[in-house]
């Protein structure tokens, strides 16, 4: 047998089995050649199939796609050359694809609905942002403003995302200029979320979800705009003086009579576990008048705020607490031992440095300070502030969580809320295994386009983890795909010119899988 095979050849099977029946399933490329037909000899919906797998399997820069391609089996399945998906023709395909991404992402969300009866009654909706290097001058998307990557010295795009409770299957995005503030995102998410849910294949469900997100989205203008439009939404109000005396309104013996049954996962099993409190109270939004018409009247809406309070957050701002209180402590007596010396003799440099070292320190407000003496005879007198700590410490441990679904439970609130890590583990995901940031996209089609592809990947992953969920299977995706990744075929070439492919014989891991997804065996 030896010798009559002439040349192997090992190629890349990997996850394709689990992966490609979704996308058929989506039927991502026959949406993408409706929405944008073309006589070329490679059309459109091939190149963001082939872009979408190389975003799951093995993320590249676009300039080395046809390597990565060439090293699998896909050339032969989808009847693809490699050498025709230059990183130039993957930027051109990027830019015709551009003003359809809308449409082809709707078709696909409504397709993943129907198919999978995706859950859309509680969206969970959160920003990220992504730095890009280079200079890109002529982007109106990379722009620089608050970046949660703590690279302030980049320019960045925004991405805004919701994902579905508990499944985090992606439904709905946005790519937002890099300088956009939170707050300016609601209006704009909520027509957003309408136009999806409006769709033919979806009105009739006539949904309204809960809209969960973090306190920088639930502004008074987001809240009026989930009233008009018959939306609930659901998140922590802002630390406002009004909210401060929500809390403090609320005893310590109330809250530990009204126990939640929230627990996190990682404490399924300790025993130490303190459950948290909850008690509801109503508190009012006041809504101002639209700039454009400051004598129409102020909208008033009286809602239910859940005030929670949490263990592990008082433990939390104890520890924060303390460490900002000893910083300036530290740092006051520092300046007092240097008094009347050098410039410390100037009472006014004296005054600029307390300055400085109370800016930005959240326990400044708890610490006493005065400043006596002309230049060379200063004395500098501070002391913590008792009063104003036990005012403070009252609010240990103690949130809100504002919302107009007047239907939900304590526990039900609480539970939806602590489901908003759904929405941050997608955004890790993004970061890492999917790799959305490119090193260079020289314009923001190709930029949206990129997203779009990295989205699209990112819903696969969900949907696989569903089939996985459904399935009885408790492994995360990230298993599955990682267990799958070197899974090979081989192309023998024989001394006669016939060619043989045989596919690697699945390990045990890979063969429960495919059986449990009910996915045929490879030949």
């Amino acid at each position: 047998i030896r010798q009559a095979i002439g040349q192997a050849h090992t190629l890349t099977l990997g996850a394709l089995p689990l992966i490609c029946p979704i996308l058929d399933t989506l039927d991502l490329r026959g949406i993408v050649i409706a929405m944008r037909p073309t006589k070329a000899d490679l059309d459109l919906g091939s190149v963001a199939l082939v872009l979408v797998l190389n975003r799951l399997m093995a993320p590249q820069p676009l300039y080395w796609v046809h390597r990565w391609l060439a090293q699998t089996v896909l050339p032969a399945a989808l009847d693809v050359s490699p050498p025709k998906l230059y990183d130039q023709r993957l930027g051109r395909a990027l830019d015709a694809l551009q003003s359809h991404l809308g449409e082809i992402w709707a078709r696909l969300v409504v397709r993943a609905v129907q198919v999978w009866q995706l859950d859309l009654s509680v969206l969970h909706w959160d920003i990220t942002s992504f730095y890009f290097t280079g200079a890109y001058s002529q982007s109106e998307l990379l722009r620089r403003g608050y970046s949660r990557d703590k690279r302030p010295d980049t320019k960045q795009v925004n991405l805004e995302t919701d994902v579905t409770h508990g499944t985090r299957v992606p439904v709905g995005y946005r790519v937002l200029p890099g300088q956009t503030a939170d707050i300016t995102c609601p209006p704009g998410h909520l027509q957003a979320v309408l136009r999806l849910l409006n769709r033919p294949e979806l009105a009739a469900l006539n949904l309204r979800p809960i809209l969960v997100s973090d306190g920088k989205m639930v502004t008074p203008q987001a809240i009026s705009d989930c009233h008009y439009h018959h939306f609930f939404y659901l998140g922590p109000l802002p630390m406002t003086n009004a909210v401060r005396r929500l809390l403090r309104g609320v005893s310590t013996d109330e809250l530990a009579a009204h126990e939640l049954t929230y627990r996190p996962r990682r404490q399924a099993q300790d025993v130490a576990f303190v459950p948290y409190q909850g008690v509801w109270r109503p508190f009012q939004v006041t809504v101002p008048p639209p700039t454009d018409q400051p004598e129409a009247p102020q909208r008033v809406y009286t809602d239910r705020a859940l005030v929670v309070w949490s263990a592990g957050k008082a433990r939390l701002d104890v520890g924060k607490r303390r460490t900002y209180l000893k910083r300036l402590l530290d740092e006051l007596d520092n300046i007092r031992r240097q008094l009347n010396q050098g410039r410390y003799a100037e009472r006014d440099y004296v005054v600029d440095r307390i300055g400085s070292v109370r800016r930005g320190n959240p326990a400044k407000n708890l610490v006493w300070w005065e400043l006596q003496g002309t230049d060379g005879q200063l004395s500098l007198k501070f002391h913590l502030d008792r009063d104003r700590l036990a005012a403070v410490q009252v609010l240990d441990g103690r949130y809100a969580l504002g919302t107009n679904a007047s239907h939900l439970s304590a526990d039900q609130t609480l539970h939806l809320f602590k489901g908003q890590d759904d929405a941050e583990k997608q955004f890790q995901v993004l970061k890492s295994p999917l790799a959305v940031r490119p090193v260079f996209l020289h314009s923001d089609h190709r930029i949206e386009g990129l997203v779009f592809v990295t989205l699209v990947a990112l819903l696969v992953r969900a949907l696989l983890s569903v089939q996985c969920q459904q399935a009885g299977m408790s492994v995360s995706v990230d298993r599955v795909l990682a267990e799958f990744a070197p899974w090979p075929v081989v192309d023998l070439v024989l001394t006669d010119g016939s060619q043989v492919r045989q596919v690697a014989t699945p390990t045990d891991f890979q063969a429960e899988v495919m059986t449990r997804l009910g996915v045929p065996a490879c030949e």
